[in-house]
């Protein structure tokens, strides 16, 4: 078994659309997208009706949460993520948010002798807790691979849609299960951030947010 995971596209149809035809490539049997699929990019619908179509496995982020809460118990509140929340809120049809609302925060599976749970939020809150032999998560945009805590083992692909601290590449992984052994590779996409860029200038988003996609910072 081979699994794509993605996670934190953030309204960046261009980047989710290229990691889907490299992960094609690479022959992955399915897709599991950790969350994050909208805010401060430009096109959550788009985002949206892609992993739609394409029948990704999708999990509800803090980002998705906030817009679809207009809270921000989990995000920062300041004046990209002030814009954001409220563009993304906006922008989103009806039928895309009824999906978002019914996505779950978690996902356990069994691969083998392995038992895998699949999460948006930072593992450190109860990895202590966990029964699972492998917690694969999202939401910190920071790739790690294979990071051992408390004897679980935490596999994080990193940001499809946005730049990890001035990092110059989006990451994604593939976790590829046998019986006994499991292998989770980091790959990589030097995506130039131009285009989504150029499409926020046109639709008048705020400088602030257009260049952080240049440096990660939110």
């Amino acid at each position: 078994m081979k699994i794509g995971i993605i996670s934190d596209i953030h309204g960046n149809l261009y980047s989710l659309m290229e990691v889907y035809f490299l992960l094609e490539r690479e022959g992955v049997d399915s897709i599991i997208c950790l969350g994050d699929m909208v805010g401060y990019g430009p096109h959550p619908n788009e985002v949206i009706n892609f992993i739609r179509r394409k029948q990704i496995i999708s999990l509800k982020g803090v980002y998705d949460l906030a817009v679809l809460n207009n809270d921000f118990t989990y995000i920062k509140e300041n004046t990209i993520n002030n814009f954001s929340v409220e563009f993304t809120r906006e922008e989103l049809t009806k039928n895309n948010i009824y999906y978002l609302l019914n996505l779950p925060t978690e996902l356990n599976m069994k691969f083998g002798n392995f038992k895998i749970k699949f999460i948006h939020k930072n593992p450190y809150e109860n990895v202590s807790q966990m029964e699972e032999d492998i917690l694969v998560c999202g939401c910190t945009h920071m790739a790690e691979e294979n990071k051992i805590l408390k004897n679980k083992y935490i596999l994080n692909p990193g940001s499809v849609g946005r730049l990890s601290y001035n990092n110059e590449i989006v990451t994604f992984g593939v976790l590829e299960i046998s019986e006994n052994l499991y292998n989770f590779k980091i790959m990589n996409s030097s995506y130039s951030f131009q285009k989504i860029q150029k499409d926020m200038k046109m639709m008048k988003f705020p400088e602030m947010l257009i260049n952080s996609y240049d440096t990660g910072t939110n």
